[in-house]
């Protein structure tokens, strides 16, 4: 078999536990004969993991703090658009206004950006106020 032989030349064992579908896994042991998939210790870490490298997750770690209140609003606006608490025009209105709350604070970032470089570079009029 191929795997038994790439073991045999890079000296590495071989996972000694079995698939699902009941053939023998592949994988490289890392310890106790196993592989990483299939030590026990290691399923929260893998569940944790996956948490972590979820759209949810990414979502929340980059949305800042201050536009947090407008998502939540904005998801509780779809469900009561869904489950008729709310009308789609008041949906369509929440949403419009959620958008308008997210361009000033992207124009607010922009800005303190700008100015921020202005300052380092010395040019332009670091006094500036919109």
């Amino acid at each position: 078999m191929a795997s038994e032989s790439l073991a045999l030349v890079t000296g590495r064992q071989r996972c000694s536990a079995t698939k699902k579908d009941g053939t023998p896994c592949q994988a490289f042991a890392v310890r106790d004969g196993l592989c990483v998939g299939h030590l026990p210790n290691a399923i929260e870490a893998r569940r944790r993991g996956g948490y972590n490298s979820s759209k949810r997750a990414r979502l929340d770690a980059m949305l800042p703090s201050r536009l947090r209140p407008v998502l939540v609003q904005l998801e509780e606006s779809i469900t009561g658009v869904r489950d008729g608490d709310l009308s789609a025009r008041q949906g369509q209105a929440i949403a419009a206004l959620a958008g308008a709350v997210v361009r000033v604070y992207e124009a607010g970032v922009l800005e303190e950006r700008l100015l921020a470089l202005e300052t380092r570079l010395g040019v332009g009029d670091s006094q500036r106020r919109w």
